[in-house]
């Protein structure tokens, strides 16, 4: 796979200093200053958070409150572009060590697309990693572009390499979807510690130990259907290592660094060609005539972006990640983030105004939710604003996958009744004690 890149540098791009969950950076630049690719101008004042880089070269027009794909104002720092591609001296890094490496990803600004800073993932305080997971279901997101699928299996190999010892884990793989044809023939007889993998297909109860006693390896290559939604972790981790999340924790607190595809790829760059991450691949869907993946300069604004494509009709609608588990835009001067991997354009007939009729019980949702939880019960006690009786029925599982509102004929807002009351619940409990739900005895999430 090898992504586009715009023709056309962007008059200006805006380069949120908050592109991760934690802390706000520090601005280094100040209105008036000239910067390079490469360079930093947002700097990490705790350990939960990332340092920013500019994508550009310009001048430093405004550091102010600017729109943010999440729906909010994010301070950033906004750039006045020029043609030239001077950047910074990128310096290759040969000190590989433990303390180095998550030194390094905080330098570099590497976070997951999910928000958190990966060096947090990957060293959480006062817990142990002993597994490291790439979440490689994704491919067609990797920050960057290879020659051949060959270049890629290698590259990942040894990404994950140094994600293992940036964690002091003992074992890592990597997951690729089992319908990926070319992934699964990329990484078939990848050579690790002098023996050739093969791909271990996921399927039944057989988990990743499974693969790590029958392949003698500490490092495997994996496959199995993809998930998708907003909060898979927990959910990825019981389907790839049999390993329980509870109610409030994440995959870290049983052992688990899962990392995906895009802050894999960045810290390979980082590693071997001293390049901080500033730039990424997305995917760019709906009635436009452009290339599927661009890559493309973190700042650079939606607007730009739908102008370089040629569009089939008018653009009444602007979705960042996904139709389903998206956020709506209310204006296209959004800039591309590290989170961003894809945008949706929709016309006006593509819009749904379909409006919510009462529920007819047929069950659709439940029959199709992944985590066996009851949507239409849910939707119902979050509209009255029960949210304890939500919190009773372990609403905090659920995945955010937005298969309950696809196939739900009352076109009730499943979704985003469930959000609200996972919402609100986070507010009233944040000091509540986490506790297993039973739906995770019933295998969706449990033990074996």
């Amino acid at each position: 796979m090898e992504s586009k890149r715009l023709k056309k540098i962007p008059q200006k791009v805006i380069i949120p200093l908050k592109q991760h969950l934690g802390t706000i950076c520090e601005p280094l630049v100040k209105k008036g200053d000239q910067v390079l690719i490469g360079q930093k101008i947002g700097r990490s004042v705790s350990y939960y958070s990332s340092d920013v880089h500019s994508s550009v070269c310009g001048e430093v027009l405004a550091i102010e409150n600017a729109p943010h794909p999440n729906g909010n104002k994010v301070l950033s720092v906004i750039i006045q572009t020029t043609e030239s591609m001077e950047t910074v001296d990128f310096v290759p890094t040969e000190n590989t060590s433990q303390e180095k490496l998550i030194s390094l990803m905080q330098e570099a600004g590497i976070v997951e697309h999910y928000g958190a800073p990966t060096h947090t993932v990957l060293m959480p305080e006062d817990k142990k990693i002993d597994i490291v997971l790439i979440n490689s279901t994704a491919s067609e997101w990797i920050g960057g572009k290879y020659k051949t699928p060959k270049e890629y299996a290698s590259q990942m190999m040894d990404a994950l390499k140094l994600l293992m010892k940036a964690a002091g884990a003992s074992k890592g793989a990597i997951i690729v979807r089992k319908d990926d044809k070319e992934s699964i023939e990329a990484f078939e007889d990848v050579e690790v510690n002098g023996k050739a993998l093969k791909v271990a297909p996921l399927v039944g109860k057989r988990r990743l130990g499974y693969y790590f006693r029958d392949q003698d390896s500490n490092i495997i290559v994996a496959s199995q259907k993809r998930i998708y939604g907003k909060k898979i972790l927990n959910f990825f981790t019981y389907n790839v290592t049999g390993r329980k999340v509870g109610i409030g924790c994440d995959p870290t607190d049983v052992g688990v660094a899962v990392c995906s595809i895009k802050s894999a790829k960045a810290l390979y760059d980082a590693v071997y060609e001293g390049r901080p991450y500033y730039e990424t691949v997305i995917t760019v869907e709906g009635t436009v005539d452009c290339p599927e993946y661009m890559l493309i300069r973190i700042g650079t604004p939606f607007k730009d972006i739908i102008e370089s494509c040629n569009s089939e009709g008018e653009v009444a609608k602007i979705v960042a990640n996904g139709v389903i588990t998206g956020v709506a835009q209310y204006t296209d001067e959004v800039p591309v983030t590290k989170g961003t991997t894809r945008i949706t354009l929709l016309t006006k007939e593509e819009v749904l105004r379909d409006e919510s009729l009462a529920c007819i019980h047929c069950a659709r949702c439940v029959d199709i939710c992944p985590v066996s939880l009851v949507p239409s019960r849910l939707t119902v006690l979050a509209d009255q604003g029960r949210f304890d009786e939500c919190r009773q029925m372990h609403i905090e599982n659920c995945i955010e996958c937005g298969r309950c509102a696809v196939v739900c004929p009352s076109k009730i807002h499943v979704l985003q009744l469930i959000r609200y009351a996972k919402n609100a619940i986070e507010g009233a409990y944040a000091d509540a004690a986490p506790k297993e739900s039973s739906n995770l005895k019933l295998g969706c999430c449990g033990g074996e």
